[in-house]
């Protein structure tokens, strides 16, 4: 007789259903991830007398109020391997007026940063990574503050050294200092004199606004001021008669030197030459020079239409030139 647990159990098998599994008392290997192991830190390079911290332009600046410039210097080393160098900047605020100075803003991209970071009266420390005889570029935006008073000054401070403050550091120090500035008034056109009246009264009594101002006979509709901020001169000429506003920007003194000289109004005329005369007693007379004096800037004419040939003198601003001659020009 076949038993028939045997049976089923080989028809069990050959159903294809797996073999039970015997459990082990030791559990499998579970495997633990390994940290890579971290890159050995540069060594440290002694930068003593290494470094150089030098202005790419100007050290000193003079600006007006409301005028942003940017100042720059380059840091390097002179290391033969790769340093990193601790630089510490510091921002410092004068005024002539002790406790009234306005206050600067200053900003800047750290080395290998995208955003600008405005900086302010306190020290800050920054590690630059240098290379070795590469430049590192470190500029600085500084606006001047429209309240800024003449002699105002904003300094940079910049200090660089090795690491752990090994050795002596490279000292910079960049600076913007507050001058006046020369502006246009427009004005209405014979109306500069009154303009500049009631300006000059009201710089009275506001002294740290307008310095001078300047009335050219020369330049119809326009009066030059000399002061500290556009905007406070804009301010004082509100409600001004005939006062029509101020010319943007600022005019340099190159522009206006050639105002400061007094014209001589003999200049041009030469004896023979034919002139009108413009003023005076006989004006609208068609006269001829005959005597030029530069010093005392007079002209001496004949009226061509009179009878009998008088000689009068009068200003040079007095005749218009008609016709030149052949003569040579007076002393």
């Amino acid at each position: 007789m076949t038993n028939s647990s045997h049976d089923d159990e080989g028809i069990g098998l050959l159903s294809g259903a797996p073999a039970p599994e015997k459990k082990s008392g030791v559990p499998a290997p579970v495997a633990v991830p390994v940290a890579p192991a971290a890159p050995p830190s540069p060594p440290k390079v002694d930068l003593t007398g290494l470094l150089s911290l030098k202005a790419a332009d100007d050290t000193t600046r003079e600006v007006t109020a409301g005028m942003v410039t940017t100042l720059s210097a380059v840091l390097t080393s002179r290391a033969a391997e790769p340093a990193v160098a601790t630089l510490s900047l510091e921002v410092g605020y004068t005024s002539t007026y002790p406790g009234e100075g306005a206050e600067w803003p200053v900003s800047w991209v750290p080395p290998g940063k995208r955003g600008s970071v405005e900086l302010f009266p306190r020290k800050e420390t920054h590690a630059i990574p240098l290379a070795p005889n590469v430049g590192v570029p470190l500029s600085f935006s500084i606006t001047a503050p429209v309240g800024v008073r003449y002699g105002d000054r904003v300094e940079v401070r910049l200090s660089a050294s090795g690491p752990s403050g090994s050795g002596l550091p490279v000292r910079l120090t960049l600076a913007c200092v507050a001058r006046q500035a020369v502006l246009a008034i427009k004005t209405s056109r014979g109306y500069e004199r009154e303009v500049a009246d009631t300006l000059l009264a009201r710089a009275e009594e506001k002294p740290d606004v307008v310095f001078s101002l300047l009335v050219p006979s020369s330049l119809r509709g326009y009066v030059f001021a000399e002061g500290m901020s556009l905007e406070g001169v804009r301010e004082m000429l509100k409600g001004i008669r005939k006062a029509r506003g101020l010319v943007e920007g600022e005019t340099t003194l190159k522009e206006v030197e050639p105002l400061l000289v007094p014209k001589v109004t003999v200049e041009g005329f030469v004896e023979g030459a034919i002139v009108e005369l413009i003023s005076g007693p006989f004006k609208g007379e068609k006269a001829r020079v005959k005597k030029i004096d530069q010093a005392k800037e007079e002209i001496t004419v004949e009226l061509i239409e009179a009878v009998v040939p008088i000689p009068v003198t009068v200003r040079g601003d007095h005749v218009r030139m008609l016709e030149k001659g052949g003569g040579k020009s007076g002393n």
